[in-house]
């Protein structure tokens, strides 16, 4: 499957070559079901490709045949995944795709889990059991690093179904010399603190048929800086002794007047006990690989605020990035971020 441009025009070219047909396959979380899917094309019509999928435990296979400038749809899938084949019988055959609009369902939610949430403890111990379905209100982008801590387990096959087969999870390890250390796992038991970076977009992930154990966030105890977990939204402290991570992996510090971290993530608190050490924040390493350290403040900017990306580009009124990152504000550089 190969993407191209025509002047304004974007689409999707499956060829035919050979023995390799080419082939979109579209799937959902296996909690949810995929009801219809439409295709449209451009000028070039579809004649030659077919739609597979299980239906009621059997294999269909539909032919799908799209005139120029117009749309089909395939209905009543009732399956968690579709796949698109160029069937066409000779090499160089070739379907253009210009839109795909899927409708889905999801399973019916026992609770929804809000980073924003107040009183989000006690909306857990209300569901704790067995056979939950809880959607969470977060958005992942691929390959960027998330704080999580969720109040249960996360199995390798939820984590792959969900956020891909090549998202990375990662414990900690705990400090020394002056580093940081986590390292990669397969699964996370419910309540500890954990990092994750998705391979795929995901928007309000569903989990399905989980068990809801843990009604307090754990702490993982590392020496000389501890990772806690947290599910509802904390205002960290300004002094050094609580420090959180970013997308890219890097370490910052929070200004006294930042505002609250949001729930179910998690941040590095200095152990009871230890003494407040220098300005210089720990180096993080994450599967064997050391993340550069960034001296960078957080932001909490007001609309008044005039700020710009590393770039030179000028952003918009607050600062209020989609995402959070690093800006520059009066030749200063400050963090914003959601993590």
């Amino acid at each position: 499957m190969i993407c191209y441009h025509e002047g304004e025009n974007t689409y999707l070219r499956l060829d035919k070559w050979y023995n390799n047909p080419g082939q979109i396959n579209i799937s959902v979380p296996n909690s949810a079901l995929i009801n219809s899917v439409t295709l449209g094309t451009n000028g070039y019509k579809i004649a030659n490709l077919n739609a597979k999928y299980t239906y009621n435990g059997k294999e269909k296979d539909e032919e799908i045949s799209v005139k120029a400038n117009k749309t089909a749809t395939v209905s009543t899938i009732n399956s968690d995944n579709i796949s698109f084949i160029e069937t066409g019988g000779k090499s160089g055959d070739k379907s253009y795709i210009t839109s795909i609009t899927l409708t889905y369902t999801r399973p019916k939610l026992d609770a929804t889990l809000d980073e924003k949430g107040e009183n989000v403890e006690s909306t857990i111990s209300e569901i704790v059991g067995e056979n939950k379905t809880l959607a969470l209100n977060r958005t992942f982008n691929p390959s960027q690093l998330y704080t999580m801590c969720l109040p249960f387990d996360l199995s390798k096959d939820m984590i792959t179904e969900i956020f891909g087969n090549e998202t990375k999870v990662y414990l900690y390890d705990g400090y020394q010399n002056g580093e940081l250390s986590f390292s990669i796992v397969k699964e996370v038991k419910a309540g500890m603190p954990f990092l994750m970076r998705p391979e795929y977009y995901v928007e309000q992930p569903t989990f399905a048929d989980v068990t809801v154990r843990s009604t307090t966030a754990q702490t993982v105890c590392g020496g000389e800086w501890d990772l806690c977990g947290t599910f509802g939204s904390l205002e960290l402290a300004a002094d050094g002794t609580q420090l959180f991570l970013i997308a890219d992996g890097t370490l910052a510090k929070p200004k006294a007047d930042s505002r609250p971290m949001r729930g179910f993530r998690c941040y590095l608190k200095k152990a009871a006990g230890t003494v407040n050490g220098s300005a210089q924040l720990p180096s993080v390493t994450i599967d064997g690989e050391t993340n550069a350290i960034k001296t960078a403040e957080y932001a909490a900017p007001t609309s008044a605020t005039t700020a710009y990306s590393l770039s030179g580009m000028k952003l918009n009124a607050g600062c209020k990035t989609a995402n959070g990152g690093i800006m520059i504000i009066n030749g200063k550089k400050f963090i914003t971020t959601n993590r």
